[in-house]
C-alpha cells in the first residue's frame, strides 16, 4: 500500500491511497534493514519507477489522508497493546528474578527500595492496560477513537520504555547479558515510541482534541 501526491498544490488534502501488487514491473526492494529491535518485521526501501492503472487506486483520489489516518488511529491501538506484551513479559522477569537473587542474607525483593521501583512498573502497566483497553473497546464500536488510541499508545509506550528499562535495573549487570530475554525486551520497546506517530507526535494530538472539546 502506498500513499503518494496526486495534487502536488493541496497539501495533505492531494494525498491518494494505492495498492501495487507484489512483482509490479518498475518496483524494487533493497535488502532487508539491520534493526535494533523487532527483528520478527522486516523494513525495507522501496524503489519506485512505475506506471499504476486506475485499478491500483485505493478509494477516492485525493482522499488517501484520511485513510491514512484511519489506519493510523487501529494502528496505534495494536502498538499499545504490543508495548503491554512487551511490558508485561519484562515486569515478570523482574518479579521472579527479585525473589530469587539474594543481597547478603535478604532476597533483593526485601528492600525497599526494589518494592517502590516494582509498584511504580506496576502502576503505570495497570494504567496503560485500561487505557488500551479503553481505546480498543471503542475502536470495535466503531466510534471514533482518535483520542483515546493516541492517548493509549502514547502512555502504553512510554510505560514500556521504563519497565523494562526498570526491569533491567533490577537485574543488575546480568539484565545486560544477551542470554537472558530482557535485552531483547528493552530493545524491543524502544520503537514503540517511534513508529505509528511519535510520542510527540501523540502529545499534538492529544492537546489539539483537547483543546477543541
Amino acid at each position: 500500500m502506498l500513499y503518494a501526491k496526486t495534487d502536488v498544490e493541496a497539501g495533505a488534502r492531494g494525498i491518494s491511497a494505492f495498492m501495487i501488487p507484489k512483482g509490479t514491473e518498475g518496483v524494487a526492494f533493497s535488502h532487508p534493514e539491520k534493526t535494533m529491535g523487532l527483528r520478527g518485521s522486516t523494513i525495507y526501501e522501496l524503489a519506485l519507477n512505475c506506471w499504476l492503472p486506475e485499478s491500483a487506486l485505493l478509494g477516492e483520489e485525493n482522499k488517501g489522508f484520511h485513510t491514512a489516518m484511519e489506519v493510523l488511529d487501529k494502528g496505534r491501538v495494536e502498538v499499545a497493546a504490543t508495548s503491554l506484551g512487551i511490558a508485561r513479559a519484562a515486569m515478570e522477569s523482574a518479579l521472579g528474578w527479585v525473589k530469587e537473587r539474594q543481597i547478603g542474607k535478604k532476597p533483593l525483593a526485601a528492600y525497599q527500595g526494589t518494592q517502590w521501583k516494582l509498584a511504580d512498573m506496576h502502576t503505570q502497566l495497570e494504567a496503560a492496560r485500561l487505557l488500551t483497553w479503553n481505546a480498543a473497546e471503542l475502536r470495535d464500536s466503531g466510534e471514533r477513537f482518535s483520542l483515546q488510541s493516541a492517548t493509549a499508545k502514547l502512555f502504553a509506550a512510554e510505560c514500556a520504555g521504563f519497565v523494562t528499562d526498570a526491569a533491567l535495573q533490577l537485574h543488575g549487570g546480568y539484565g545486560y547479558i544477551r542470554d537472558l530475554p530482557l535485552e531483547r525486551y528493552v530493545r524491543d520497546a524502544r520503537i514503540l515510541r517511534i513508529f505509528e506517530g511519535t510520542s510527540e507526535i501523540q502529545k499534538i494530538i492529544i492537546s489539539r482534541a483537547v483543546l477543541d472539546a
